[in-house]
């Protein structure tokens, strides 16, 4: 089995292996992998987080010594980007290149990370996982306000729905899926809006009631979601209200509430 590792700001993770195919997720700086199969310049990877896959482009990643990839996993303490945009200085190369919220950065010490035999260093603001933080994550959410809508995206750059609240729960520490259906078959169910609390994942469906959006509940009577960009709107238990078109946008189907793993 080989390993790897994404060093770039953000990469595309497409549905088959070429540059036209869909983009269905991406890859961010320090994300995980492991390379399930090989075609022409292209890589079938599985996520190590969500075990999401799809195919990258080979000369867009980095091969990972097993020892690495274990050591990086098994660390408890695992450190992510605090700040929305803020540069990563590579001083292998001498250069510079921005990172987004959320990005993973392995071997972080004091400023400085070492993986894959680069060196880099990070100025920004943190954020330790060695206990989670689910408490503010309503808080972490509005580091994103204003970031573009972009289908497979989940990045500073551009983000879906699901993408923008995998993110945000990754930075408070806990894991859920990538896709919004599959987020809403997690956690404990809460029956009434009034019963929510901030930081629940609030669920949306379709005309043939198919879980098709999903954002965070930010406050009482206001969620943050990302819809055309990541913005705060009003909500009740009939759904999402849109002060600016001033009618409903989203009937509510379901409110979901993650545990930290024990």
């Amino acid at each position: 089995m080989e390993y790897g590792v994404c060093l770039l700001s953000v990469v595309p993770l497409r549905a088959f292996p070429e540059h036209q195919s869909e983009m269905v997720s991406q890859l961010l700086f320090g994300d995980l992998f492991t390379v399930i199969d090989k075609r022409k310049d292209w890589y079938q990877v599985k996520m190590h987080q969500d075990h999401y896959q799809g195919w990258v482009a080979a000369n867009q990643v980095q091969g990972l010594e097993e020892s690495d990839f274990l050591a990086i996993t098994a660390n408890p303490g695992n450190v992510v980007a605090a700040d929305l945009l803020q540069l990563l200085e590579d001083k292998s190369r001498g250069s510079s290149f921005p990172i987004g919220a959320g990005c993973s950065l392995p071997f972080y010490e004091k400023g400085k990370l070492s993986v894959a035999g680069k060196v880099y260093e990070y100025a920004g603001k943190v954020i330790e996982q060695a206990v989670p933080v689910s408490e503010g994550i309503s808080q972490i959410a509005l580091i994103f306000l204003n970031v573009p809508y972009l289908w497979g995206g989940r990045s500073a750059f551009g983000m879906d729905c699901s993408g923008f609240t995998q993110l945000v729960y990754k930075m408070a520490g806990l894991k859920i899926p990538r896709d919004s259906s599959i987020q809403a078959t997690h956690g404990e169910t809460i029956h009434l809006i009034n019963e929510a609390q901030p930081g629940d994942l609030l669920f949306f469906d379709n005309q043939e009631e198919q879980i098709n959006h999903v954002g965070i509940l930010l406050n009482e009577g206001h969620i943050i979601h990302c819809h055309g960009k990541v913005r705060v709107d009003m909500i009740d238990h009939q759904g999402i209200y849109n002060r600016e078109l001033k009618k409903y946008t989203h009937p509510l189907r379901l409110i979901k509430r993650i545990h930290p793993a024990l």
